[in-house]
């Protein structure tokens, strides 16, 4: 194949004469430096699309990270608090109290990161260009007929729309 390129090649840019059968370099050599220049012209823009896509992604991804992590403080946070409102429970059952006023900071600490986690879960859904569940707050894909995290059925006519998604949250 590369020799019937080389022929069609040849004889396109007048590189080889049928008459005397010999083949005029120059012509052909120019043909082909502005063969090989068109190409690679072809080649780089392919390149720097491809750049720029990698680069958008990455950039996506990167920030989905520094989201999730922030959600995984917020949800250790939680469990400390979880923590401490069964030992302040216990304690009181334990030394026959009973004042529940005492751990509702903490419920309340508890119900205000809960919040920030679901603002967060919807930002990851935002960037990602998909719908959030509207049990657990986790992203959901468009087509997906229930939640992968709690099973719920998903809306068919879920948004995604930016504007949509952060009306709730201000």
């Amino acid at each position: 194949m590369e020799r019937s390129m080389f022929i069609i090649l040849l004889s396109v840019s007048g590189g080889f004469d049928d008459k005397k059968g010999e083949m005029k370099m120059a012509g052909f050599f120019e043909d082909l430096g502005k063969l090989i220049s068109e190409k690679a012209e072809v080649v780089s823009k392919k390149t720097e699309e491809v750049v720029d896509v990698v680069t958008k992604k990455t950039e996506q991804t990167v920030e989905v990270q520094k989201i999730k992590n922030q959600i995984h403080v917020m949800e250790r946070n939680n469990e400390r608090d979880y923590i401490d409102i069964g030992k302040m429970v216990y304690n009181k059952f334990k030394n026959g109290e009973g004042a529940d006023s005492d751990y509702i900071e903490l419920c309340d600490a508890i119900a205000e990161r809960d919040a920030e986690i679901a603002k967060a879960r919807k930002n990851i859904a935002r960037i990602k260009g998909v719908g959030v569940c509207v049990k657990c707050g986790e992203p959901v894909g468009t087509g997906v007929v229930f939640c992968s995290n709690c099973g719920t059925k998903v809306a068919p006519e879920y948004t995604t729309d930016e504007e949509t998604q952060f009306e709730e949250e201000n």
